[in-house]
């Protein structure tokens, strides 16, 4: 792996990876010819430095509105049609060989405005608010590959929602071995359409009292009240103690159709950490805004999720290098080779990556 910006600079990485991502985002989001340049150079700065895009258009002498009147009708899908066809290279590839664990989970970016805004839904008190954009994301654990994101809606069920983020990976021709679930997922609904669709699973279960402790392992079946027998579900129950992410002991109790050992269960869900280390790195290309509009900022968390997918694939390549470094050298590109200059000669690169 590269990890010196020196060799990074002379291999020119960040310039192809440049010239990659802009041609791209030319062709998906169609932004008018005179505003190409301005709109991508702010968009991959702000992107790069997790900076406010209106501030870095002021810094860079241009008009915020301008790069907001290019993107406010712009369908922020179109960027996940991108990211589906870099899963589909990835594929090419030989990555996503064969039946995949793959995670779910969902995540929220934080919301101090209106709470009727679009998009925002209530969650979790964190950094003083309870108020976010969600979104639910598939992830394969070993990549750390970004399979599907999906917006979470108001009112919108964990269960409609997860269908719809499977469906979405089904379409990519993704083939599940075992799927890991937080807590947040549990539920006889999610669990029986799981079941319908031969899915092999392994759910955190919250602590409501069916495991008395560690060694327990047993079938159960849900009683809800307000459900018919045909509405109950049926699952394995496995109960062991271990230490979480900050080396505490701890109660886990897991839900699973799986004949696994309670040790292999526990360590196969491990492997879901991956989809906060996803979340984390996503975080590190996510451009801030103040704008209201909830299709720029959807836009804006598609575009992170974009440009961290090509960095796995760029890291699937020769050209192997750790995230901090190519943010570095894409912004070096951006401030010495700015996209207007750019030499026809360099357009071929763009085949390479």
């Amino acid at each position: 792996m590269v990890n010196n910006l020196t060799a990074i600079l002379r291999s020119n990485v960040g310039k192809k990876y440049l010239l990659y991502v802009k041609e791209r985002l030319n062709e998906a989001l169609g932004i008018r010819a005179k505003d190409s340049d301005s709109v991508i150079r702010v968009l991959m700065m702000a992107s790069m430095t997790n900076s406010y895009v209106e501030g870095m258009a002021s810094l860079l002498g241009l008009c915020g509105q301008t790069i907001r009147n290019n993107l406010k009708d712009k369908d922020p899908d179109a960027l996940l049609n991108l990211n589906d066809d870099t899963v589909k290279d990835m594929k090419k590839m030989g990555t996503l060989k064969g039946r995949l664990t793959v995670a779910v989970d969902w995540h929220d970016i934080m919301y101090y405005g209106d709470s009727h805004a679009e998009g925002v839904v209530g969650t979790k008190p964190k950094e003083g608010t309870h108020w976010a954009y969600q979104y639910g994301s598939v992830v394969v654990g070993k990549e750390k590959l970004t399979l599907a994101v999906t917006p979470i809606v108001k009112g919108e069920s964990r269960a409609q929602h997860l269908k719809r983020l499977l469906a979405r990976a089904f379409e990519l021709g993704i083939r599940i071995k075992l799927l890991l679930l937080d807590a947040g997922y549990f539920s006889a609904d999610i669990i029986n359409y799981l079941q319908s669709l031969g899915l092999k699973f392994v759910m955190r279960m919250p602590n409501v009292g069916i495991a008395s402790g560690a060694g327990d392992d047993f079938m159960y079946t849900t009683r809800g009240h307000r459900r018919g027998d045909d509405e109950q579900a049926t699952f394995r129950v496995v109960a062991l103690n271990g230490r979480n992410r900050i080396g505490h002991m701890e109660l886990f109790i897991f839900a699973t159709n799986t004949y696994l050992k309670p040790q292999r269960l526990r360590k196969l869900f491990r492997s879901r950490w991956g989809i906060e280390t996803s979340y984390r790195m996503i975080n590190k290309f996510l451009a801030r805004t103040t704008s209201k509009l909830y299709a720029i900022r959807k836009l804006y968390f598609y575009l992170a999720v974009l440009l961290y997918n090509l960095w796995v694939k760029l890291n699937r390549s020769k050209d192997r290098v750790i995230v901090d470094m190519l943010k570095q050298s894409v912004m070096l590109s951006l401030i010495l080779w700015f996209i207007p200059d750019m030499v026809e000669g360099d357009s071929h690169e763009m085949d390479k990556f």
